[in-house]
């Protein structure tokens, strides 16, 4: 296990185990092949499931939540934890409990953005780029971008192995909810999906057609919207296929570190599901 003064507990929103398992196999896939002292999950429930149910009720549970996760960590030892591709939790876990873990209880709390990028920047990951050479567009989480300002390393980590992304208008602090936020991704009773599709997800829908616009009418050239959060990748899942967009125009979505191991070298064959077998042949 190495040493636990460096050992790491990575945490996701338990909604990418059961729609997008992808994505914590990459994470696993790169802190593998990074080297890194880490564990992905803790005997107990709540200390690998990175959402703060308490948020939706009162101060009082948000704490409660809080402190019952941090508590997990401390057993188990790590000395960071690292938040997953989930704006709820880096809101949650980085910001809105803050002052509540203090002293004993405060161990230190990260995004893995800044992380992601380190191992980039210092060559930890063997990378080829060019097996990501189609469009690729970034949509900012708006708990991550608008409220905690993180805008560059996400863009530092796709410049680097994205050959052909381009930026939505507007983009970073100023980009648009997805209008998935506050849960209302995974809202499906009576009209209010059409709602979402209709109205709150609108505005998206029409961002990530314009980043695409030069290659919008080439369904033979895949589309990537890349999207590090579980509601934003629930409501631009919904929206791409309320308006046939990745049928009709080949856009696909997913997170962002799945980019990543689809552009390590090793693999004979892409990671994302869509592109052909033979890509890398």
């Amino acid at each position: 296990m190495g040493r636990s003064d460096s050992l790491i507990l990575l945490t996701h929103n338990a909604g990418e185990y059961l729609a997008w398992p992808e994505n914590p196999s990459a994470f696993v896939v790169i802190f593998e092949e990074a080297g890194l002292n880490w564990t992905l999950c803790s005997s107990d429930f709540i200390g690998y499931d990175n959402v703060n149910y308490g948020l939706f009720y009162d101060d009082a549970q948000a704490r409660k939540i809080g402190l019952a996760q941090m508590k997990a960590a401390k057993e188990l030892g790590v000395r960071r934890i690292i938040v997953g591709e989930c704006g709820h939790a880096h809101k949650a876990i980085a910001l809105a409990i803050d002052r509540a873990i203090t002293g004993e209880d405060n161990i230190p709390r990260e995004s893995f953005l800044p992380l992601l990028w380190d191992l980039i920047e210092k060559k930890a990951l063997k990378l080829d780029p060019m097996r990501n050479n189609f469009p690729v567009t970034l949509h900012d989480p708006c708990n991550i971008g608008r409220m905690m300002g993180i805008i560059q390393p996400q863009r530092k980590i796709i410049k680097a192995i994205c050959p052909q992304f381009r930026e939505m208008t507007p983009h970073g602090a100023q980009n648009y909810c997805c209008g998935g936020g506050s849960g209302f991704a995974i809202i499906k009773s009576h009209n209010f999906p059409e709602f979402r599709n209709k109205i709150a997800s609108r505005m998206k829908f029409k961002q990530i057609l314009e980043a695409f616009q030069d290659t919008i009418e080439s369904p033979d050239i895949p589309k990537y919207v890349t999207a590090p959060c579980s509601n934003c990748k629930g409501a631009i899942r919904d929206i791409l296929e309320y308006y046939g967009a990745t049928e009709k125009y080949n856009i696909q979505y997913g997170g962002l570190v799945e980019l990543v191991v689809n552009a390590m070298v090793q693999f004979d064959r892409p990671f994302l599901e869509f592109l052909d077998e033979d890509a890398f042949i």
